[in-house]
This record gives structure tokens, sequence and C-alpha cells, in this order.
């Protein structure tokens, strides 16, 4: 969805009022805003013509005559995200209330380079639209989450794709505009999920902490309903947090960091050495709900390091919630129970007793929702409206 500059003033206010529930009638929102109806009204008639808001209903009886109710079209438009992980790829196509219209799963080796991976996604989310018969001026705008390039540097690097260094600095917001003719946003999938999390199960929470628990231990973190990422964008990156008498080779350079023994290619290297057959995160899991008892053990412990590194983050930033995402988080309530026994044991009690540590609500979908989410509050942010609305007058 093309923006350029914009005609009236505060239409976009008008759409971002009733996008929120915080008005549902003419009256209510020229009260809001301090406008006569006559002018309410008439950026109404825009955001109606342009498709983004509908009427219908009515409020309940009382005095005078009953109002019409407004709506935000979630069905205007979709958004189209995809979440990259070391195991897969996640795609979908959500409308403008971040609802998924359509997903599907690919595998994708990361060795194989980012343009491979804009590739990918370009045909199938080409394929999706026609199947789907979505025009492309409905696309208002594309999300990319990925790992972090530490991440990225585990996989198997390929000479034909300049291996994990090929990722950095590489232009995917412009790849992908270019593609859809429509805004990108691309950011760590961390920072994506913790979106996710917070704008559908903890609005309320002035500081969330989103933490994912597979191939790298990460976490993604939100404050006064901002992600918060850093000087360099590295917010988060605890899983290269020093452990004490842990002296292995990190693929950062450094050694004995978190992820050495609680990541799950570790956990898996582990087990392997018992005569288990594990590669991932996902294959530890998988054993351990298979009652594989060495499995629920390697997990239970891993939690217990990974709890003993938050109760820093705890005691730093004293979170409402922290959410915790991955495959580790599957295997029952192991990974969990360790990692609450190190908070309670490390952290200031009367700061641990305040956060509440949970899965996060949304599991996998996550980092999608928290893409289309991030994508639909740029796209339809006041400033952004009011810019196409005067791309529409002037059309």
């Amino acid at each position: 969805m093309k923006r350029s500059g914009g005609r009236m003033a505060r239409t976009g206010e008008v759409l971002n009022l009733v996008r929120l529930g915080k008005v549902e009638t003419v009256t209510e929102l020229a009260k809001s805003m301090g406008l006569a109806r006559s002018t309410v009204n008439e950026r109404l008639d825009i955001l109606q013509q342009i498709g983004l808001l509908t009427t219908g209903g009515e409020t309940s009886p009382g005095r005078g005559r009953p109002a019409s109710l407004l709506a935000f079209n979630a069905a205007a438009g979709v958004t189209l995200v995809a979440q990259v992980g070391m195991s897969g790829t996640m795609l979908a196509i959500t409308d403008l209330d971040a609802e998924i219209l359509w997903r599907t799963q690919v595998q994708f080796d990361v060795s194989h380079g980012p343009d491979a991976l804009i590739e990918l996604i370009c045909t199938v989310f080409g394929d999706a639209l026609a199947e789907l018969e979505i025009s492309a001026d409905q696309v208002y705008g594309v999300g990319l989450g990925l790992p972090g390039d530490v991440e990225i540097s585990t996989a198997p690097a390929s000479n034909r794709a300049g291996g994990s260094r090929a990722w950095v600095n590489f232009p995917f917001a412009e790849r992908l505009s270019q593609s859809f003719h429509a805004p990108s946003f691309v950011d760590r999938d961390v920072n994506l999920m913790a979106i996710g999390e917070h704008r559908t199960g903890w609005r309320d929470a002035n500081v969330l902490v989103s933490l994912k628990v597979g191939t790298v231990v990460a976490c993604g973190l939100v404050i006064n309903h901002n992600v918060v990422r850093g000087a360099t964008g590295m917010v988060g990156e605890i899983g290269h947090t020093k452990i004490a008498g842990v002296d292995l080779p990190c693929p950062c350079g450094s050694r004995g960091c978190l992820n050495t023994i609680a990541g799950g290619p570790a956990l898996a290297a582990s087990l392997v050495e018992q005569g288990f057959q594990a590669h991932t995160a996902r294959d530890v899991a998988d054993l351990a709900n298979s009652g594989i008892v060495p499995a629920g053990q390697a997990v239970r412990e891993a939690g217990r390091h990974v709890g003993e590194v938050m109760a820093s983050v705890i005691n730093l930033l004293n979170p409402d919630v922290v959410t915790v995402w991955g495959y580790l988080v599957d295997a029952g309530d192991q990974f969990l129970v360790g990692m609450q026994e190190s908070i309670y044991k490390s952290a200031l009690p009367s700061s641990a007793r305040a956060t509440v540590i949970t899965r996060a609500r949304l599991g996998d979908d996550a980092g999608l929702r928290g893409a289309a989410l991030a994508v639909i509050e740029d796209a339809l942010a006041p400033e952004a409206i009011d810019e196409l609305v005067a791309t529409a007058d002037a059309g």
C-alpha cells in the first residue's frame, strides 16, 4: 500500500480512536476530539470510502434516537509476515487486526544465504496472494523476523552464499518493499515475539521480557509499550552471558557462554554422548516428552542455568511478566520449574514474587503476530493515514 502526502488533518486520529475501541459513535468522536460533528463526519466519509471504517448496528435504546456504531474494517487489507528459524520458516497472511488468515511452514537452510530467503518469501507469498485472490494494493506491509547474527553463524557456512557474513547489513526491507510495493519492517525475532505477547495479552505491562529458548537463549524487551533495542540492536543476547566454571567455546568467539550449556544443540550433544539420537532443541523436547529421563533432567538443568541469568535480568528490570517460548518449554514443565528454582533462589524476593513467569500465550504465533502488529502500527499510524487520505484525494 503506497503512501504519500496528506490532505485532511486528524483523519488518522479518527481512525485510531475507533480502531483502538476508544469511541464508538460520531458523538463520542466529536467530544473526544473537540470537533464539530460535521467535521468528524467528513473524515468518517473519507475513511469509509477507502474501506477502513464501516458502520453497523446501533447503540442501546435510551433517550433520543439510537446512534450508528462505528467499526474498524480489519478486512480492508492484509499484512505478509514471516519468521525465520533455524529449523524452519513460518509465513502467514493476516488481516489488519493481525489475525492469521493463511499460514504455512517451509524448510529453509540459512546457510543458503539471504538472497535465497528473499526469493523463497516472494515465491510463497506470490502464490498465496494469487490463490486467495488478494490484490497487490491490499497489502499494507511486510514484516520479517530474523534470528540474531550469532545464531545464524551456528549454521554450516556455504561458500556460494558467503557464509553468515552475507546476512550482515543485507537490505531485507528494501528488497521486500521493491517486491511487494509496500512498506517493510525487519527486526530480530525476539523483538517481534515481545510485541506480539505484549499487544495481545499483556498490554498493561510496563516491562515485559519475552524469552526464547531454542537453538540459542535470547530475549526481547518491551518497556512502556516500546521495544528496547539498544545502541547496536543487541539487547537481550543473554545467551552470551558467561557462566562460572564453564569453558566451552561459543560461535560468538568467546568461551563459557550460557548458550554452550543451555542451547538446544548443547543439550542434544550431551544426550548423544549418552547414546541417544538428538540434534536440535526439538529433538531434546521430544525425548523428554517420551519419558527419557536423561532428556528431562537435561531440560530441567538448562532451565536452572537460564534462571540464574534471568535472576539478574529481574533484579535489573523488575518486569511485570516474563513470557517463555521455545521447544524446550514444551518438554512438560521441566524447563519452567528449573528456571523458577534459580530465579527464586537468586533474585530479589520482592521482584521475583512480582514477576509473572509463564509460557508465551501465542506460542508459535508470537513472532508472526508481532510482525503483523509492527506493520499495522506503522501503516495505520495517524500520520500515515493522513498521507494515505491525501494520496486517495489526489488520485
